[in-house]
């Protein structure tokens, strides 16, 4: 007993199959064909309103097996598709509009990440083998890196005339020894 439009089903199937160049019939399971035909479930689930039981039955009645369970892990990768694949998301937006905003939202943000990246990069590569007081002054505003350099060549010029530790113990004879 079939209890979903035939006649719409079959309609779908020829038009997709001209707008894809995808043969609904073969068995193949290139990539490019599976997610397509992932493709087609959706189509025929949201815009002929038949489950997955309905999308079987169509198939068999066209000499295919296609699996309920194949068809449901199928159409719960749509997300991943129309993210990863430009083909796919092409022809999704050709029949849904739900997805369009949402990726260039995704895709402005995936910009704005590797932008940051790259600078990030950039800054980590200039700090590889400098030592914690250069990375200390690279952080010194450059308003304020004169009071540093002044500051630091005081330091370093005190060294040459401040007196050295250099402690020499005598040792004597105490009073109290003698006696």
């Amino acid at each position: 007993m079939i209890d979903y439009n035939k006649e719409t089903a079959d309609e779908l199937a020829r038009d997709f199959e001209v707008l894809t160049g995808i043969d609904l019939n073969t068995n193949s399971r290139k990539t490019e064909i599976m997610i397509t035909r992932t493709l087609f479930y959706k189509i025929l689930r949201d815009v002929n309103y038949m489950n997955d039981r309905m999308i079987a039955e169509w198939f068999k009645e066209r000499g295919l097996k296609r699996d309920r369970s194949s068809i449901l892990q199928a159409l719960q990768k749509i997300g991943i598709y129309y993210k990863t694949y430009s083909s796919f998301r092409d022809f999704y937006n050709v029949y849904f509009n739900d997805k369009a905003e949402e990726f260039f939202t995704i895709e402005q943000t995936q910009k704005r990440a590797l932008k940051e990246s790259k600078r990030n990069l950039h800054i980590n590569s200039l700090k590889i083998g400098k030592d914690s007081l250069e990375l200390l002054i690279d952080t010194i505003p450059e308003g304020r890196r004169d009071e540093i350099r002044e500051l630091i060549t005081m330091r370093v010029k005190s060294w040459s005339w401040k007196s050295k530790d250099e402690c020499q113990i005598i040792e004597g004879e105490s009073i109290l020894e003698l006696h």
